[in-house]
């Protein structure tokens, strides 16, 4: 009786047939879990068994110069010893045990039960990919709230882009407000600002905490931005061992120095 008088479900059955599908699908898990073990057994090799000795055509054991038994036909023993392996894998595929797959058939009552299982946790799964989405979404923003993009947000058109420079010897690459690289070898991660001539608090970009160096601690960049008609790396060093320096040319440098200039202009 899976039905009280007013017609609802049980409580007690349901949670009965939802232990039923979870045992079921444990079981199928089982018996995966299982195959894949037997596939990955160490397969014995021939020299774990012990090869006949030679014998001459009287039946006599051959012995070489070392004192040793000789063996023959190698080869053709590793051949039938890989066949009747072989034929021993095949074997045991056909053993193996199946996937238990859910063959049941149930009244009207019970696979409504189990629908009302399958669409729940359907649900629930898609409302969990969801809220893992949005939950994503808004460590990005916390992170991007938290950034200095300048007085004037005037930097934040260089978030999210990559630049590149190529000399002799390096590919780098840096990306504002992220990390820097030299032929993907992390240079270092973004700081933050650092003062430059003038006590200016957004000419100079650091980034530390980077890959460790050999006998040496870990990579660091120093960016110093300067005014210039396009956003591009025009040049890269390192004055010191795992210490690098780029200067980095970018429009929005441009602003405070117009501004500036315009104010001495009018002085």
């Amino acid at each position: 009786q899976l039905l009280t008088d007013t017609g609802e479900i049980e409580a007690a059955t349901l949670l009965d047939m939802i232990q039923r599908e979870l045992e079921l699908r444990n079981t199928i898990g089982e018996a995966e879990k299982k195959k894949e073990e037997r596939k990955r057994a160490k397969k014995p090799t021939l020299r774990d068994v012990a090869p006949p000795p030679v014998e001459n055509e009287e039946g006599e054991e051959l012995w070489g110069e070392d004192g040793k038994k000789l063996n023959q036909h190698v080869e053709e023993e590793e051949e039938e010893y890989e066949e009747e392996y072989e034929d021993v894998e095949e074997e045991e595929e056909k053993e193996a045990p199946k996937p238990v797959r859910n063959t049941l058939t149930y009244d009207a009552p019970t696979q409504q039960l189990i629908d009302v299982y399958e669409e729940a946790e359907q649900l629930y799964n898609e409302a969990k990919k969801q809220h893992d989405a949005a939950k994503k979404q808004l460590t990005n923003l916390e992170k991007l709230a938290g950034l200095d993009f300048g007085e004037e947000e005037e930097f934040y058109a260089l978030h999210g882009q990559c630049y590149h420079y190529t000399d002799d010897k390096y590919k780098y690459k840096l990306c504002p407000f992220d990390r820097s690289d030299q032929d993907g070898t992390n240079l270092g991660k973004w700081e933050g600002w650092g003062s430059g001539e003038g006590g200016d608090k957004h000419s100079v970009m650091r980034y530390t905490k980077g890959a460790s160096c050999w006998q040496g601690p870990a990579r660091s960049t120093v960016v110093t931005v300067v005014c210039g008609s396009e956003n591009a790396i025009i040049e890269a060093s390192e004055p010191a061992k795992c210490e690098y320096a780029f200067t980095f040319t970018s429009p929005a440098k441009c602003n405070k120095i117009m501004e500036e200039a315009e104010i001495h202009d009018e002085l």
